[in-house]
């Protein structure tokens, strides 16, 4: 820990900065007026690491979570780092770690990262590492940080005992680059797309599909409302489970599903979700689920649930031509395929932007779990027992044991119920 630090009641001071935690939902409503302020002016901070989404995944998951703030002098955020944390039994050295990753994950966020004042965004961050390292855990990891440059200064910030990398992350038996994003420019109009973006073929068949499919009453697009939001959700995630059970298994596809579901119930109730269905008479063909993003001026696509019946090619290319529409007359400058570089999506002529992935490790065998993290702990512990895995048992009773000595108990943060 830097020489002009010291520890004070829930955080640490830093030179002329305070470091402080919010792990209580009472707190986390109380720092609503400021993390809004501070999120109004930081133009890299997107709708996912706004208070208005990431509020119903933290309270959902109470004492999982821990949100760092950074204050100046005057005890105006400057900075704020939303955090979960999980524990790992690490085989190695026979104990639990607490690990740290980005709370945007209990609300499957497409982004995470760090929410700064542009004129403190240096200074802030790199206090910010050096009061992590007065925390107990052993690695942490940041995916789909969209900057480079904030993730680059945090990481560089920590002292000797730790390392760090930018890792790659591939999917689908490494075909598939997630952390790639294709971004289609539509400020100059959905006709300039058509016109300067995609292939003759591609706009052939757009325009012909409209013509037989959409002009004839063949098929209809509706875009989910207040009335039907709760129906075209229902609808968009059985065909998606029907689509991908058989490949993922039925309880992972429910559980996936699950996730998506609450997402767009998030994109909902914060009045930034679009969702398109392409319908033939009652059934409903395919639909897409969006998160819009007013402030940066991108429409997210997050998730697609498709008939698995329906096998007309139509389908998809009907539904994204018709949202980048709605997209541009709307007013926005960008339409985000999302993560992964899958091939449908350089249909209209999207550029490729990246996240990356930050992981920081803290070396040598200490022990390094956190309080906060004692309740999972010890459910671990019980599922050790019931499992049979002796091996583990004393092991880890002696560690959260040394956990609960009494000198260690004046630093237990107020746990939610």
């Amino acid at each position: 820990m830097n020489d002009l630090s010291h520890e004070y009641e829930n955080g640490f001071r830093i030179g002329q900065y305070r470091v402080d935690t919010v792990m209580h939902p009472t707190d986390l409503r109380a720092l609503k007026p400021d993390w809004d302020a501070l999120f109004d002016q930081d133009p890299d901070a997107g709708v996912f690491l706004s208070y208005d989404w990431l509020e119903s995944g933290l309270l959902a998951n109470p004492n999982r979570w821990r949100i760092f703030v950074v204050r100046d002098k005057t005890g105006v955020p400057v900075c704020i780092f939303p955090t979960k944390q999980r524990v790992h039994w690490s085989k190695t050295y026979s104990q639990f770690q607490t690990e740290i990753e980005a709370a945007g994950r209990l609300a499957w966020g497409e982004y995470t990262g760090f929410i700064c004042r542009m004129d403190q965004e240096e200074g802030a961050l790199k206090v910010l590492a050096q009061a992590l390292e007065g925390y107990p855990w052993k690695s942490l990891s940041l995916r789909y940080e969209p900057t480079l440059r904030r993730s680059r200064i945090f990481a560089e910030a920590f002292g000797e005992a730790f390392s760090h990398q930018f890792r790659p992350y591939r999917i689908n038996k490494g075909e598939i680059d997630n952390l790639v994003s294709l971004k289609v420019p539509i400020e100059a109009g959905f006709e300039n797309v058509l016109a300067s973006r995609v292939s003759s073929n591609t706009r052939q068949k757009i325009r012909r599909y409209r013509r037989k499919l959409l002009e004839t009453g063949t098929y209809r697009i509706t875009t989910a409302s207040s009335e039907t939001v709760e129906r075209d959700i229902a609808g968009l995630l059985r065909n998606w489970v029907d689509q991908w059970s058989t490949q993922k298994g039925t309880d992972k596809a429910l559980e996936i599903a699950d996730r998506y579901g609450r997402a767009l119930l998030t994109a909902d109730s914060t009045d930034s979700l679009y969702l398109p269905a392409l319908w033939q008479g009652d059934k409903m063909l395919g639909a897409l689920g969006h998160v819009v993003d007013k402030k940066q001026g991108c429409v997210n696509f997050l998730v697609a649930g498709r008939n698995s019946k329906a096998t007309d090619p139509a389908i998809g290319l009907l539904l994204h031509a018709h949202a980048i529409e709605w997209a541009a007359d709307a007013g926005y400058r960008a339409y985000n395929f999302g993560h992964g570089d899958q091939s449908y999506k350089l249909s209209f002529g999207p550029e490729k932007t990246r996240s990356h992935y930050l992981n920081v490790r803290r070396a040598g065998d200490k022990s390094v779990l956190d309080i906060v993290s004692l309740r999972p702990a010890l459910q671990r512990l019980a599922n050790f027992a019931q499992e049979g895995k002796a091996d583990r048992i004393k092991p880890s009773a002696e560690q959260l044991a040394s956990l609960l000595d009494p000198q260690s108990l004046h630093q237990v943060p107020r746990i939610a119920n």
